[in-house]
């Protein structure tokens, strides 16, 4: 069973070279932990209700001391019940050394702290009311944001974005539902009989309420659709094939720019690079040039890691188009994904290839018109892919219009005088305010909370 209390610690920074590394802890014994593994300079430790503060401190002599030696490390300490997750955080930085960040979790779990889960720290902030569960997913999206687009898309998510509005939306929702109860003598929400009303004028008090909701989901969904999707959401294109067969050159011309350096070396491309294709008709998509496709194992480690790259990137792919020299006998040596395929032969106009596919050559423009065609076509049939917060968000938002649109012409001929059932009024406002406790996380039930949180980074 799942304690927003136990005393947790993990790295919360990747590994790798840098400057600082951070060794985050949290939960209640946290004091106790902290003068266990360090010993403050100045100022010492905050106590519980004084505010956040940063200890310049060292680790402790009696333990980690012994080994490593007065290591310095500056201790942002949050002692409670404020602080980001509503309870005991201290942030630890330290020189970015992986052995001594694995020495101060060990120590730490040596004197009773646990590992953290994925995502728990963020959990623990969500359920302290630090964080809706949008905000809290767009930790994990900042964490994947691989482009500016999605990195800004997650960001917004973070800064409040629509979840704020739909968090004050479904206040003025829970406001509604109460007067409606209280003003009109709404009396039981089982009542299977309407009552009727004859205060027009409590009515009219109702109906702009009503409808300014409505106008502010709508003016949420609009800006859902208006928002556009992050390469990270769109359909990926990978064009593989092997070395030097032209691969480079049919992507700078599809993107319409030289976006991959082009030269006659075989091996020129080591890394991927992918540009957004913005079609004038049918959906965008990703483009995705990788390095070539060797025959065989190698002895190169740059070309290793080039391969290995160049593997994943063909395991993400949504279409794969496989590039083909004319000239060439073999085709692409890996055993493709299940995925949609085009095969397109490349430099056409060097020789005459007999092979099936679309034939290409960026010098003449041949088949460039039909192999934009084929793409557009594969990529119309791959499934739309949304990050799960935002389809939810999208979701939630159309079921509480849906529930407010149904009941706005009652609500409306009430304001007018003609009686109205406010039963069905106030059943109505309720599921639009369970659909917003959705989307925000006010009400969500335990195994969509793990599903959420488990895909989160250790120390996040």
């Amino acid at each position: 069973m799942f304690s927003a209390h136990e005393l947790i610690v993990a790295p919360a920074t990747v590994p790798g070279p840098g400057a600082r590394a951070i060794v985050r802890l949290a939960g209640d014994g946290l004091d106790t932990m902290l003068a266990r593994l360090f010993t403050a300079i100045a100022p010492g430790f905050a106590a519980a209700g004084e505010p956040a503060r940063v200890v310049r401190a060292r680790l402790a002599g009696g333990g980690l001391g012994r080994v490593w030696g007065p290591v310095p490390v500056d201790v942002l300490h949050w002692p409670g019940p404020g602080g980001p997750i509503g309870g005991p955080l201290a942030e630890v930085q330290l020189p970015c050394s992986a052995p001594l960040v694995a020495a101060v979790v060990a120590e730490a779990c040596r004197h009773g702290a646990r590992l953290a889960r994925g995502g728990e720290f963020t959990l623990r902030a969500f359920l302290a009311g630090r964080l809706d569960l949008l905000q809290a997913e767009a930790v994990l999206g900042v964490v994947d944001a691989r482009t500016p687009e999605e990195l800004a898309a997650a960001l917004d998510r973070m800064a409040g974005g629509a979840g704020g509005a739909l968090g004050t939306s479904r206040a003025a929702l829970l406001d509604l539902l109460a007067d409606i109860e209280a003003t009109i003598d709404f009396a039981d929400e089982t009542t299977p009989d309407a009552v009727p009303v004859a205060d027009v004028a409590a009515w009219r008090a109702i109906k702009p309420r009503l409808e300014a909701e409505q106008r502010a989901l709508a003016e949420v969904a609009t800006h859902l659709a208006s928002r556009g999707v992050g390469s990270g959401d769109l359909p990926r294109v990978v064009l593989v094939g092997r070395p030097n067969v032209g691969k480079s050159s049919l992507f700078n011309t599809l993107v319409g720019r030289d976006a991959a350096l082009v030269a006659d070396e075989a091996g020129t491309t080591r890394d991927w690079i992918e540009a957004r294709i913005a079609a004038d008709s049918g959906p965008a998509c990703v483009l995705v040039d990788l390095a070539g496709v060797p025959d065989g194992a190698t002895d190169d480690p740059v070309e290793a890691a080039a391969v290995a790259v160049a593997r994943e990137q063909v395991a993400r792919a949504d279409v794969v188009v496989v590039c083909r020299d004319a000239t060439a006998a073999a085709d692409c040596a890996w055993v493709l994904p299940a995925v949609p395929r085009i095969d397109v032969i490349t430099r056409c106009d060097r020789a005459d290839a007999g092979a099936a596919g679309i034939r290409t050559s960026v010098r003449d423009g041949t088949g460039i018109v039909a192999l934009r065609s084929a793409i557009a076509a594969a990529v119309a049939a791959v499934p739309p892919r949304e990050s799960p917060a935002t389809l939810r968000m999208a979701v939630g938002v159309a079921a509480a219009r849906a529930a407010l649109a149904a009941v706005l012409p009652d609500v409306r001929a009430a304001a007018a005088g003609s009686p109205a059932d406010e039963a069905l009024v106030a059943a109505a406002i309720r599921r639009a305010v369970d659909a917003l406790g959705e989307v925000t996380g006010a009400e969500i039930g335990t195994d969509l909370l793990d599903r959420i949180f488990s895909r989160h980074c250790i120390g996040k």
